[in-house]
């Protein structure tokens, strides 16, 4: 299961191979073994040393989000290090094409995954099926063109006349403001908030496998920025759009122009019971082998 904390005041503790959550008077007990991660989600809670310990030796992350929806602390067992073999074949993609053509891939993916998320969302305004079929084959007719491209702006070019036919397809749907990362409407800073659950996702298999999360193929490479997380990333943001295009987020999401800790964790809960981190793990295991030259690399469908 998925420990969510969210609200302040609460104190995480250890005994008796249970993980202790206390709040005021009050006190719950879940057994470590049923405990798959923990998720903090608010600047107001104290988790002990004793129980860090004790998740580690149980390989359970804890995960520290801030209000942005950012990974802004992750503990991982040591043990979660893969092989070095992993990162060299990692580095030297960089040279023979594996690495850009991983990254390719993973765009083409994207792209074909944002077409039938389309088509889903058709079915749930049958009035604007049509539309969104036509963008839907738009977007599946630009994926297929990303096989043709020899160099990262032409991926690039593609993805974005691909993003404006998806997000202007939705947005007509389904009345949203449009995609706008900077935004502070509470439909863009769900995505926002969601996008960082993925990235997180993805960051932690990344370690577990032996990468290099900073050491990207497309996303260019800048101090502090996790270009290969993002890369890998790609091909599952159409999953967190129907998520958040579920959720319905509205005005009452927001506080203090953030989301508030109930919207938060109605995110992280919903990601949660979406059963995406065996997809994650296994996309970055065939990541590994395609860098490594065992196999082709395959993108996820959505």
């Amino acid at each position: 299961m998925e420990v969510i904390v969210k609200d302040y005041g609460v104190f995480l503790g250890y005994s008796r191979g249970a993980l202790v959550i206390r709040k005021g008077g009050e006190e719950r007990r879940v057994p470590l073994h049923m405990v798959d991660r923990v998720w903090v989600l608010t600047g107001g809670a104290a988790i002990s040393s004793r129980l860090v310990r004790a998740l580690s030796r149980s390989l359970i992350d804890v995960v520290f989000f801030d209000g942005r929806g950012e990974p802004a602390a992750r503990l991982f067992p040591p043990e979660a290090n893969g092989a070095v073999s992993h990162r060299r074949a990692q580095y030297e993609a960089y040279l023979n094409g594996r690495g850009f053509e991983l990254a390719k891939l993973a765009v083409g993916g994207k792209m074909a995954n944002q077409a039938r998320a389309l088509r889903r969302a058709g079915q749930w305004r049958r009035e604007k099926y049509a539309e969104l079929a036509e963008a839907a084959d738009e977007a599946a007719r630009l994926a297929g063109e990303v096989r043709r491209c020899g160099d990262p702006q032409c991926v690039l070019g593609l993805e974005g006349a691909a993003a404006s036919v998806y997000w202007g397809a939705l947005s007509a749907a389904f009345g949203l403001p449009g995609r706008d990362p900077n935004a502070a409407d509470p439909f863009n800073l769900a995505l926002n908030y969601g996008y960082g659950v993925l990235k997180y996702a993805v960051w932690r298999q990344a370690v577990v496998h032996g990468l290099d999360p900073y050491a990207g193929y497309l996303h260019a490479d800048r101090s502090g920025r996790p270009s290969l997380v993002l890369d890998l990333m790609e091909e599952f943001r159409p999953h967190v759009d129907l998520l958040v295009l579920r959720l319905r987020p509205a005005g009452d999401w927001l506080e203090g122009g953030a989301l508030k800790r109930e919207a938060r964790a109605a995110i992280v809960q919903r990601w949660g019971e979406l059963g995406l981190e065996r997809a994650v793990a296994r996309q970055v295991a065939a990541a590994v082998a395609h860098l490594e030259g065992r196999a082709a690399y395959s993108p996820h469908r959505l």
